[in-house]
């Protein structure tokens, strides 16, 4: 408690309710000055799906409508079922700073964080091999039981973020550890839905969301970034940042990653840029016997493949008015064959790899590759500024055409396709902790990939509450 002699008054030292950070605290490490911070989002809500195998409680998104749902299977079914991430995959961390010394009206300064994502509902970490390793095993016995996709969370305590480094003032920061892609933290801010994880494609999918056309490239591991920005004309800031990975997903032996993001905004428009480059970029899967010709153990085993990929990312805004943000962008990606054709790993993310021999093979051949393009537009409204009664609601909606390509130099591997999505979100702001929020997308596909895989509307509608502290 802190009296306040003005007033002889108490005041609590913390305020939940109103305090930007309650869960700060600053101090003196010897005769450095030094702050920890415990932060989170906890976001609950309940969906339902048309079409969708079983959710998966271990899935960040535990519905997956931009997936499809595959026709034929058994589970396949209306399903209706409480999602942690309606908006946000729910997550704790902590994260600050320990001032170490100035030099040139620069003050440096020790920065850290570490991040778990977490599904409120079940107590269980974010584990995507799981939900592939479930679905692994013979054909109509393992394989479909419920949604499943390969991601960058894969069961280990801080698998969201687990970094430190230096902030130098105005010569900028360097770090190195588990960092995001620069493409995740873009489309987090010009995503006209806010990247909402289980109703946005950008939140939905990392291939399309971060990764530069790989999901487990959306988390840059063994990596370091520096990144800086500028004052610049119209009352606006140049950003800029570049990154490098030593490896790949799985190790530092095979593979690199490289990007590089750069960006202007001020109060009336934003753009932002960035380039991905990654090679031997793993991509998990769950199998089957049936595929392989091996015997396989449902829960124990999973694959993967390999990849080299190149993307960019443009993504702009206007804000016309206080009440009205208008988005829109575009992303390309390319995947192509691997640069080794073959790499050797016993185990995937804690799971036995499922080839023999432990071979983790290139998808393409040399020569071969896929284009994909990702397009969208959309706006946000605030209700706030011409309808003050109205203050805290917000109704956002976007549109996303996602559109692969034939394989060039491929014969009848994956034929073109094309996902159209179109979402809604209208949030409530009910005070600085909490909000409530009401979602829906469909999701039409159509070309001949989508033949006899998905059903042509997938269609989640869902709604929830989120607490930020």
């Amino acid at each position: 408690m802190v009296i306040n002699t003005t007033t002889d008054t108490v005041k609590p030292a913390m305020d939940f309710m109103n305090d930007d950070a309650p869960f700060k605290s600053n101090f003196m490490l010897g005769e450095h000055k030094a702050d920890i911070q415990i932060y989170g989002i906890i976001d609950v809500g309940g969906a339902s799906q048309n079409h969708s195998l079983p959710a998966s409680s271990q899935l960040p998104n535990n519905l997956y409508p931009y997936q499809g749902a595959p026709i034929n299977t058994v589970g396949v079914k209306s399903q209706s079922a409480w999602i942690n991430g309606g908006l946000q995959d729910s997550r704790i961390g902590v994260k600050g700073s320990i001032g170490l010394f100035e030099a040139n009206e620069n003050k440096f300064k020790l920065i850290y964080q570490i991040e778990a994502g977490f599904n409120p509902i079940s107590g269980e970490l974010n584990n995507a091999a799981a939900t592939l390793a479930e679905n692994t095993g013979l054909a109509g016995a393992g394989k479909n039981t419920s949604v499943h996709a390969d991601s960058s969370l894969n069961g280990y305590m801080f698998a969201r973020q687990a970094w430190a480094g230096i902030d130098g003032g105005s010569l900028g920061k360097v770090s190195y550890g588990l960092q995001y892609n620069p493409v995740y933290d873009i489309l987090g801010a010009y995503d006209p839905t806010g990247k909402a994880d289980t109703f946005s494609p950008f939140g939905e999918s990392g291939a399309i969301g971060g990764g530069g056309g790989i999901s487990e490239d959306s988390r840059m591991k063994n990596s370091f970034k520096y990144a800086n920005s500028f004052a610049a004309p119209m009352d606006g800031k140049i950003n800029g940042a570049v990154m490098y990975q030593i490896g790949n997903a799985f190790d530092t032996s095979h593979g690199y990653g490289a990007t590089a993001q750069l960006g202007y905004e001020n109060s009336l428009f934003g753009v932002q840029m960035a380039y991905d480059k990654f090679t031997d970029a793993p991509k998990a899967a769950s199998i089957n016997t049936a595929a392989t010709g091996v015997s396989l153990v449902q829960n124990v085993n999973i694959g993967a493949n390999t990849y080299n990929t190149d993307s960019f990312l443009l993504a702009g805004k206007v804000m016309p008015t206080k009440s009205l943000t208008v988005y829109g962008g575009w992303e390309w990606y390319q995947l192509q064959a691997a640069s080794d054709a073959t790499l050797t790993y016993s185990s995937i993310f804690g799971y036995t790899n499922s080839n023999n021999s432990g071979a983790v093979t290139s998808k393409l051949k040399p020569g071969q590759y896929q284009n994909n393009n990702v397009y969208y537009v959309g706006a946000k409204y605030d209700f706030a500024e011409n309808m003050p009664a109205l203050t805290g609601l917000t109704a956002a909606l976007g549109y996303y055409s996602t559109r692969a390509d034939n394989y060039e130099g491929v014969v009848d591997l994956t034929k073109e396709g094309k996902i159209d999505t179109t979402t809604l979100v209208v949030d409530y702001k009910i005070n600085k902790r909490f909000d409530t929020y009401f979602a829906y997308s469909n999701n039409h596909f159509s070309g001949v990939a989508n033949n006899g895989i998905n059903f042509a509307n997938v269609d989640i509608a869902g709604a929830g509450v989120r607490m930020k502290f």
